[in-house]
C-alpha cells in the first residue's frame, strides 16, 4: 500500500513538474511575444526634430510707452505706443517615446516706434535675444491628422534699448539681461511625415527691469525714470519642423 502510494506520488510530481514547465514556457512565450511587439512599436524611444516659426508678440512696456507719451506731448508729435513686434524663433526636441520632449531654442522680438510729422525723427528700439530651455508634452494625438502639446520653456533674455532722442545722428544703446518663462500650447500635423507645420501661442513672463550703457552706468530716460523694458504678454507663431 505505502510502494502503491509513493509510486502514484512520484508519478504525480512528476506530471505536475511537466504541466507547471509548460505553463511556464507558454508564459515566457506570450512575454517575448509582447515584449517584441513593443518593441517593433518602439525600435528607438528617442526621436529628434528642428523647427521654426514666425510670428508676433503684444508686449507689456508700461514703462517706455509712458516716457513716450511725455515725448509726444512735450514735442506735438505723433509717436505710437510700443505695444507689439515681430518675433522669429528656432528650436531643437530630443522626443521619449514621441510623449515628452526637451526643449531648446533661440527667440528673436523685434519692437520699434518712430514719429511721424516731425522735423527730426525720433526713434525708439527694443530688440531682444532669448534663448530657452524647458520640456514639452503631446496631451492630446490624433494618429495621422494632428498633435496637441503644451510647454513651459525658461527664458534667458538680452534686450537692447536704442534711441536717437538725445544725439540726432546716432542710436544711444541700452543694454540688460533677465531671466522669465513661457507657457504655450501648439497644434502640428503629423501626417506629412518627417514635415510637420503647426500653429503656437502662449504667454511670455519676461522683464528687463534695468539696462546699461557702454560704460555700465545704469541708463534713464530724459525724464529721469529708469529704462526698464516688460516684453511679458501673449504671443503666437506659425511653426514648421522636420521630425525624425
Amino acid at each position: 500500500m505505502n510502494e502503491a502510494r509513493s509510486s502514484g506520488e512520484s508519478g504525480y510530481g512528476r506530471t505536475g513538474g511537466r504541466i507547471m514547465m509548460k505553463r511556464f514556457g507558454a508564459a515566457a512565450a506570450t512575454f517575448a511575444l509582447a515584449l517584441g511587439a513593443c518593441a517593433s512599436a518602439h525600435a528607438f524611444p528617442l526621436g529628434f526634430s528642428v523647427a521654426g516659426g514666425i510670428g508676433a508678440g503684444y508686449y507689456s512696456m508700461a514703462d517706455l510707452n509712458s516716457h513716450l507719451n511725455n515725448v509726444r506731448q512735450a514735442n506735438h508729435i505723433k509717436l505710437d505706443e510700443l505695444g507689439s513686434g515681430v518675433n522669429f524663433k528656432a528650436d531643437a526636441r530630443i522626443w521619449f517615446y514621441d510623449l515628452v520632449a526637451v526643449s531648446g531654442g533661440y527667440e528673436h522680438l523685434w519692437g520699434e516706434s518712430v514719429s511721424e510729422g516731425s522735423s527730426t525723427t525720433l526713434d525708439y528700439k527694443t530688440p531682444a535675444d532669448v534663448y530657452t530651455l524647458g520640456l514639452v508634452g503631446a496631451v492630446f494625438v490624433v494618429p495621422n491628422v494632428v498633435d496637441l502639446c503644451v510647454g513651459v520653456n525658461r527664458c534667458s533674455a538680452k534686450a537692447v534699448f536704442g534711441t536717437n532722442e538725445v544725439v540726432s545722428r546716432r542710436l544711444a544703446e541700452f543694454t540688460g539681461r533677465n531671466v522669465g518663462f513661457e507657457a504655450y500650447a501648439e497644434v502640428h500635423s503629423n501626417f506629412i511625415n518627417p514635415v510637420e507645420v503647426g500653429l503656437q501661442f502662449g504667454y511670455r513672463n519676461l522683464k528687463i527691469q534695468t539696462l546699461y550703457d557702454r560704460r555700465s552706468a545704469v541708463g534713464f530716460f530724459e525724464s529721469g525714470d529708469q529704462i526698464s523694458l516688460d516684453y511679458s504678454g501673449f504671443f503666437f507663431y506659425l511653426t514648421s519642423a522636420i521630425r525624425i
